[in-house]
Formats: structure tokens, sequence, C-alpha cells
């Protein structure tokens, strides 16, 4: 009938249609939104991890560059340089938890940190190349160490010596003399000059002391002739003027009024000019011999007054080391521990007639300054050859 509609079984049993939103989903997480926190934090991440790495770009060239030029580079070169690490271990971590993008930022920064600005030492042409040997050479064994007047303790100074075994040795501020010392290297052939002490296994000649105008007209050393199995040569021992009496007059007032920078920048002249007169005589000394010249000169290898006056003789650590090699100072204060040293200022150079085959670096703080030793080779025939030119 009309406007009647008839139910089929087909249409009682079939369930209605419910439209229902369609639901996909994300394809990866990298499609959700980040937190605005993290999104925050790794900004400050990736922010502070650019400017940490520019930061130490600045301080390696205040340090190699710059230098004992400049009061600012002079701070620098003999502040301790491990510290810098530790922001850039902070970020590094940092980066790992929010940024991760930055961690080959901080990579590098440690790399600046480790190997230039900290002195990585690492020996790889003598690794690669070995040294070459001759019929003829002569193995010498030169041990240095700034005794301090023989405080803390001589005794563990003169344990490691005999560990050691040298063949040569210098000592500075051996002042007044001591007992031990003379026991210790008895039937040797020794020399004591105003504080500088010399032995040896072969028989030694005094050539001339190290008297400098400077700091009022000081002795830095003394110069003498050794008569090795493999002919003569010419050994000094050295002790330059430290730059900490200059350091100490920074302070916040002098800092302030300028007077602490140009007591510092004058001290630093006089320093340069010692170094210039230490050289010349050892140079008027040693004629043409070989030469060897140990001792505590107070500044890095790093410096440029290091550089200027001593970069044409071999630096044994630097040739034949392996790690940082800091000798002083062994005695800690209330921001640094005992027997924690951070500066290599003492070092044992030679000249090209000599090969370079080890370089130690004592442990025990027996004295302020850790002991440094070098076994070196020279061939006898050279050294001849050189000698009657």
């Amino acid at each position: 009938m009309n406007g009647i509609h008839k139910t089929t079984s087909t249409d009682f049993f079939t369930a209605p249609r419910i439209e229902t939103p369609a639901f996909e989903l994300p394809m990866s997480q990298s499609n959700v939104p980040r937190p605005q926190r993290t999104r925050a934090s790794a900004r400050w991440v990736i922010g502070l991890s650019i400017m940490n790495l520019l930061a130490l770009c600045v301080v390696s060239y205040l340090l190699y560059v710059v230098s004992e030029t400049w009061w600012v580079g002079t701070v620098l070169t003999y502040a301790p340089r491990t510290p810098y690490l530790i922001p850039t271990l902070m970020l590094l971590a940092a980066s790992l938890f929010w940024h991760r993008a930055s961690i080959g930022i901080n990579l590098i920064a440690a790399a600046i940190v480790l190997v230039p600005i900290m002195g990585l030492s690492i020996p790889l042409e003598l690794w690669l190349n070995g040294s070459a040997k001759t019929d003829d050479e002569v193995s010498l064994k030169i041990l240095s160490c700034n005794v301090q007047a023989f405080k803390p303790d001589f005794d563990r100074v003169l344990e490691e010596i005999a560990v050691v075994g040298p063949d040569i040795v210098g000592i500075q501020e051996a002042f007044r003399g001591d007992p031990r010392l003379d026991d210790f290297f008895k039937g040797w052939y020794t020399l004591r000059h105003h504080g500088y002490w010399i032995g040896s296994r072969y028989p030694v000649t005094w050539i001339a002391d190290l008297k400098v105008p400077q700091f009022g007209e000081r002795y830095a050393g003394m110069v003498v002739r050794i008569e090795t199995p493999g002919g003569s040569i010419v050994f000094a021992n050295v002790h330059q003027m430290t730059a900490r009496f200059g350091l100490k007059e920074l302070n916040r007032k002098t800092l302030i009024n300028g007077d602490g920078t140009k007591e510092l920048e004058s001290f630093e002249e006089e320093r340069y000019l010692e170094s210039i007169a230490i050289r010349s005589i050892i140079d008027a000394a040693r004629e043409n011999q070989p030469l060897i010249v140990c001792g505590d000169f107070n500044t890095p290898s790093s410096s440029s007054l290091f550089r200027k006056h001593w970069s044409d003789l071999k630096s044994s650590f630097d040739a034949a080391g392996f790690g940082y090699g800091y000798t002083s100072p062994c005695k800690g204060n209330r921001f640094w521990p005992d027997n924690v040293p951070w500066a290599r200022i003492d070092h044992i150079l030679c000249s090209n007639e000599f090969a370079v085959r080890t370089c130690h670096i004592g442990k025990t703080d027996g004295s302020d300054h850790r002991l440094i030793t070098s076994t070196m080779v020279f061939d006898s025939k050279k050294s001849a050859a050189t000698g009657s030119k």
C-alpha cells in the first residue's frame, strides 16, 4: 500500500552504519613536537658548545702566538691548563641528552684542550721511524733536577736518581751543598759553583759561570766541558728567573690602576734580556762542540721566550717523551693538590749532534720540581769532525 514499507528479514538484521573519523598512526617520533623545555635546553647546549670552542681557540692563540709578549698571555702561560677541560666535559655530557648534533663540536674542543693547550707530547717520528744506529755511537743518560735547597725530602730524590742510573747530572738550587750529595756520587767528577752542581762519570772542566747583569747580576748557571768516551762535549746547567715574582704583582687593585700589568711586563722584559745573556755565554763557551743544556728554565716550551732563545736545540721531551711531562710545582695550595704539577718548565736540550732515544719525568715530590732524565746518543766520529772545524 502507498506509504507503507515492507520490512524484510535482511533489513532487520543489518546493523546501522556508523561513521567514525579516520585515525593515522604517526610515521615516526620526529613528527611529534618536542616539549618546549627540551627545545630550550638544546639551544643552550649548542650555543654554549660553540662559544666554548671559540674561547678555546682564543686561548690557544694567546698561548702560542701572543704568549709572553702581553701580560694576559703571560698569565695564561703559567696558569694550570687542566681546568679548561671541565666545561668541555660538562657540555659533552649535556649534548648526549639534549643535542647530539653538538657532540662533534665538544669532541673537537676536548682535543684542543688535551693536545695544544695542555701540551700533549706524542713522539710519532720516533715511534714510526726509530733512530738509526751506527757502530760509533755513544750513549749518555742525562738527569736534571731543581732540588730546592734539598727540601723537603732529598732522600726521595736520591732514590729516584739511583733507579735512573745517569751518566751526567745537573742540579739547581744546591745551596751550601749537602753531605748526602757527596756520599751518593762518591768517585764521580763533580763541580759546585753558586748553587749549581754538576756530576759526571767522566772528567769535567769548568768553562764559565752564567753571570748575567739582570736581576742584580745573578748567577744563572754554569758551563763545563766533559770528556765522554765519544769525545768532548759542552754541558750547561741553567736556572732562569721565574715569572712568579712578576705575576705576584697582579691583584684587584693593581689591575684596576694598571700598575700590576706594567710591573709584570717590565719584569718579563728583564727575563727576556736575561735569556739572551745566558744563551750568549753558552754559545761563546761552546764554540763548535756538541752541546747539552739542562735545568730549570722556568718557562714551558710553548712560551715565546723559550721559542725565541732555545728552539734551535732539540727538546728531549718533545722528541722522545710521551704525555704532558709536567715537572712543577709539586707543592700544592688551597686550590690545588700536592704532587700534581701543572707546568713543564724543566728541560733537557741538545744540539743536532745528538739523537734523543728516551725522556722521562720523575714521580715523587722530594723537591718542588720533579726530575727529568733523557737518554741520547751521538756519533763519536761526526762529533770529532764537527769539533775540529
